[in-house]
């Protein structure tokens, strides 16, 4: 287990990380779980087969992997506390750092070349997978998206 400061929330670091979900939002850290909500499907297109990233990235790859993907991950990484999962957090920058560190072939495409086919995307694809795991997304898939749209109602009623 792990606590927040000296708060009451507490995390589970025995458990998949999505698995406190239910708790988190007796405990109001919405931020957590609007987080957690955008971070599911961003690992899942990076898991995905150079086919269907080909297809779910729309027409250009070099705008929206950033903007579309790679910019989720970044928040995550960046403003979940990285004590609550501390191998999700790690597995999570070794993958924002290879995202960043792609080579313009490597998500470049035209219409006979697809660049999710260029093998610096295999090791991504086999990071996100573990990350997946570790996050335990396939628990909380079905739900995270109405409970992450409660969660934003939340945090824009406590701002007015």
């Amino acid at each position: 287990m792990a606590y927040r400061g000296d708060a009451l929330t507490v995390v589970d670091t025995s458990t998949p990380l999505a698995a406190n979900i239910w708790t988190w939002y007796g405990q109001d850290q919405y931020r957590w779980i609007v987080l957690v909500a955008e971070l599911g499907p961003v690992l899942e297109f990076l898991a995905a087969t150079a086919q269907r990233q080909r297809v779910d990235i729309g027409c250009c790859a070099e705008c929206n992997l950033w903007s579309e993907q790679l910019e989720y991950l970044e928040r995550f990484v960046q403003q979940f506390p990285p004590r609550l999962a501390p191998l999700l957090h790690s597995k999570l920058q070794a993958l924002l750092s290879g995202g960043e560190a792609l080579s313009r072939e490597a998500y470049g495409m035209t219409l006979e070349d697809n660049g999710f086919e260029h093998p610096q995307w295999q090791p991504l694809r086999e990071g996100a997978r573990e990350a997946l795991e570790l996050l335990g997304w396939s628990q909380v898939r079905e739900d995270i998206g109405e409970l992450a749209e409660e969660c934003r109602a939340a945090l824009i009623k406590w701002r007015e």
